[in-house]
C-alpha cells in the first residue's frame, strides 16, 4: 500500500472524527487490518495488526463510559453500570457507527482501501461483525495525546454517535 495514499486518507478521516494527530501513523495502525503472525496467539497464529492497540483503546473506552455513567447518569450500582455500559459500546453499536457514519472507508490491507471498487473477494478488507477500529482509533487517540485528551474526545465526539447507533 502506498504510504502517500495513506496518509492522504488519514488526513481525511481525522476530521470526520474530529481530532487533529500530532502523529497521523496512529490513526493509519488503527486502520490497518493487516494480518500479522504471532506464534501460540490469535486465531492460526496470527491477528490483525490493530488488535493490541484496540484492546488499549477497548479498555480507554469501557472506563470512561462507566465512569460517565456514574457521575452523570446516577447509575450506581454494579449491574447498572454493566447493562448501561454494554449497550453503549458493544461489537454490534460500534460496528454500526462505523458503516453508517462511514468510516470503515478508511480501513484498509496491505493492497486495498475498504472503499475501493471491483475488489476480488480473497483481497477485501476486514469487515464483520466485530471489528476492532473504533477501539483501535480510541487506542491511537490515547498514544497521540494523554489520558485526559481521550476522554474529552471520547465524551464529546464519541459516545453521542455510540448513544444514536446503539
Amino acid at each position: 500500500m502506498d504510504k502517500k495514499r495513506i496518509e492522504k486518507e488519514m488526513r481525511e478521516l481525522e476530521l470526520k472524527i474530529h481530532y487533529h494527530f500530532n502523529d497521523i501513523s496512529w490513526l493509519a495502525k488503527a486502520m490497518g487490518s493487516i494480518k500479522i503472525e504471532v506464534p501460540g496467539q490469535g486465531k492460526n497464529g496470527s491477528e490483525y495488526s490493530n488488535e493490541g492497540l484496540a484492546t488499549v483503546g477497548d479498555t480507554m473506552l469501557k472506563s470512561v463510559i462507566a465512569d460517565h455513567l456514574y457521575r452523570t447518569k446516577n447509575i450506581r450500582t454494579k449491574g447498572e453500570i454493566t447493562t448501561a455500559k454494554s449497550d453503549l459500546e458493544n461489537n454490534s453499536t460500534m460496528h454500526k457507527m462505523m458503516l453508517g457514519e462511514g468510516l470503515i472507508a478508511y480501513s484498509y490491507n496491505d493492497l486495498h482501501f475498504y472503499k475501493d471498487p471491483n475488489i476480488p473477494d480473497h483481497e477485501k478488507v476486514v469487515c464483520k461483525e466485530h471489528d476492532p477500529y473504533v477501539e483501535a482509533i480510541v487506542g491511537a487517540v490515547y498514544y497521540d495525546s494523554n489520558y485526559d485528551t481521550t476522554r474529552r474526545w471520547i465524551l464529546k465526539w464519541l459516545l453521542p454517535l455510540l448513544e444514536r447507533y446503539k
